[in-house]
């Protein structure tokens, strides 16, 4: 069973990077048209910052999944570094449900903060902010997906050192 979930998360991940990638490319695009705007012709434009801040939270929101699965997470972990075997595991194990259950406390509170303001629109779009907000339950869904395959290797992974 965490084989073809892990399968699955694969191709989700798969879809997300190259989400990401598009995301980016349309970025670095649409600052390069701004900057060109302001700079050689004198002339702004509202909409460009906008897009490019709303797409940036995107591909952070997007990219905390990714990174949860590669376990690429910025950490401090001199003291967890010092715990050996079962106690490191242990640790690890505890660290990660405590993620997880922070992500599933903020996932409700964070679609109802996106659809308490689907009626307030952006300055210069005129797009309902609740689709801004809605990367944060977005990428909380996904981390937490991803949460779960961690601690299930965890488990599963200790399952089978203690056979040994």
């Amino acid at each position: 069973m965490l084989k073809s979930y892990s399968k699955f998360l694969d191709i989700l991940e798969f879809i997300i990077r190259k989400i990401i990638g598009v995301l980016m490319i349309l970025m670095v695009a649409v600052m390069f048209y701004q900057v060109v705007l302001r700079y050689c012709f004198n002339k702004s434009n509202i909409w460009s910052e906008e897009i490019t801040r709303y797409m940036f939270v995107y591909v952070s929101l997007l990219g905390s999944f990714v990174a949860i699965r590669k376990n690429s997470h910025l950490k401090v972990d001199f003291f967890v570094g010092l715990l050996k075997g079962k106690a490191y595991r242990y640790f690890t194990l505890l660290t990660s449900i405590g993620v997880l259950g922070f992500l599933i406390y903020l996932t409700p509170l964070a679609y109802n903060l996106s659809m308490n303001t689907m009626k307030s629109e952006s300055p210069g779009l005129k797009l309902p902010m609740g689709y801004v907000y809605l990367a944060v339950p977005i990428g909380c869904v996904l981390m937490i997906m991803g949460m779960i395959e961690i601690i299930l290797q965890k488990i599963f992974e200790e399952g089978k050192e203690e056979k040994k």
